[in-house]
């Protein structure tokens, strides 16, 4: 594992998660429930394969449920590290060694541990987690195995938190058969990725050489085109 020390949210947070598949997507590539191969996993692929080409993200609005999770995480780990009496140690953006793979996880706790903060804007959604922590496990269940698998974590504490209602914190440890199933998938989900990035050079597609020093806004309403552009279709003709 390699952590990349940065503050989660900032602008070298978002350029080294550009085009590479990271924990919190993982549902879209194994099923959460049966652990099969997602059939719905090709749109994924495209998402990743066209942030590569355009060298920025995708997913640059910020939803209210995001912003309400920023806003309160900070409330949560307080009283979270209050309740278990540890320090939560801030965490950037994990990658496994070779880089093809991501994980944010909220927090390291020592040497083996971890948090995965969760801040429902509804508070009803927070009372049936308290009501019923198993399906709160179940639908981060991707996401907390898939940072397993990159940071090599050994245990998690997945927390639920609304202000006034009791806290559901719930201790996962990696699961074995999960984790084999995973990596398969995983495997097939890049051989897969690869096979489209291959595709894609042959039909013009032009990427670029290495990361960019500043982060970069897709401008769709531009009324010119740049010399990247005149680049583009000229290597799609097969001038260049």
């Amino acid at each position: 594992m390699i952590h990349h020390a940065c503050v989660q949210g900032d602008e070298q947070w978002v350029r080294l998660r550009l085009g590479r598949p990271t924990a919190s997507e993982f549902h879209r590539i194994i099923t959460p429930k049966k652990w099969d191969l997602a059939a719905g996993r090709r749109s994924y692929q495209l998402e990743l394969l066209t942030e590569a080409i355009l060298d920025c993200p995708l997913d640059g609005a910020l939803t209210p449920a995001m912003l309400h999770g920023r806003d309160w995480e900070p409330k949560a780990r307080a009283a979270y590290e209050m309740m278990q009496g540890v320090e939560v140690e801030p965490c950037g953006f994990c990658t496994t060694d070779d880089g093809q793979l991501g994980a944010s996880p909220d927090g390291f706790i020592g040497a083996d541990g971890s948090a995965e903060f969760k801040c429902p804007i509804s508070p009803q959604i927070h009372v049936n987690y308290l009501l019923h922590p198993e399906e709160f496990k179940d639908a981060h269940w991707a996401q907390v195995q898939g940072q397993f698998f990159v940071s090599g974590r050994k245990w998690t504490d997945l927390v639920s938190y609304f202000m006034g209602i009791p806290m559901v914190c719930l201790r996962v440890e990696p699961h074995v058969e999960f984790q084999e199933r995973l990596q398969r998938h995983l495997h097939t989900f890049l051989a897969e990725l690869g096979d489209l990035r291959a595709l894609a050079i042959t039909r013009g597609v032009r990427f670029p050489a290495g990361p960019a020093q500043e982060k970069r806004s897709a401008d769709y309403g531009r009324d010119w085109i740049t010399q990247a552009d005149v680049d583009a279709i000229l290597a799609a003709r097969g001038t260049v």
